[in-house]
């Protein structure tokens, strides 16, 4: 895991240096952040990202702590909105000679002997990413109503009676054609 995104100096751990043992540190994370990464579905944030790494002789134990707000579209209304996030995701790192015939799994990274960077970056990228539902929506106002905007979900409404009607009343020419197919048992 080398340097995997320019201008993200920050984040790049030298651990030769560190001591074996817990070492905290602190990210602030922003809009400028996500601009390094190229197709980014986040484009504003303000999240903080807590990282324990622990030093052990042969492999490190990063553990992930993320807090805060992220800006998003709602994908029913299409209106902006702040989504509250959090979540935590531990990651070991270990060595191997050869990292290139081991792939990663899913909580490992392999790394060789001779890198003294560790870049996290990739990583709070993507746990960011993570902590985001698949389906953004608003949340509901503190009245119980929808938080979404009151005319997309009219129009939404009128839309899905509109196709229920149409269902109704014409066959699907799909299935009209399997009608005339006769069974041979």
């Amino acid at each position: 895991m080398e340097c995997a995104v320019k201008g993200l100096r920050e984040f790049e751990i030298p651990y030769v240096g560190l001591k074996i043992g817990i070492h905290r540190f602190e990210y602030e994370i922003d809009g400028k952040f996500f601009s390094h990464f190229e197709d980014s579905p986040i484009q504003d944030c303000k999240v903080r990202v807590k990282l324990e790494f622990e030093k052990k002789e042969t492999f490190f134990i990063l553990k992930f702590f993320i807090d805060g707000t992220v800006h998003v579209e709602c994908d029913r209304c299409l209106e902006p909105f702040d989504k509250e996030i959090f979540g935590d995701f531990t990651t070991y790192v270990k060595f191997s000679e050869d990292p290139s015939n081991i792939s990663d799994e899913d909580e490992v990274i392999f790394i060789s002997r001779d890198m003294q960077i560790l870049d996290v970056s990739q990583l709070v990228y993507e746990y960011i990413n993570l902590c985001l539902p698949m389906q953004i929506i608003h949340p509901k106002k503190g009245n119980g109503e929808e938080g979404c905007n009151p005319e997309v979900l009219k129009y939404l409404s009128r839309l899905a009676k509109s196709n229920e009607k149409a269902k109704d009343t014409e066959p699907d020419p799909r299935w009209a054609a399997l009608k005339n197919i006769k069974s041979k048992n």
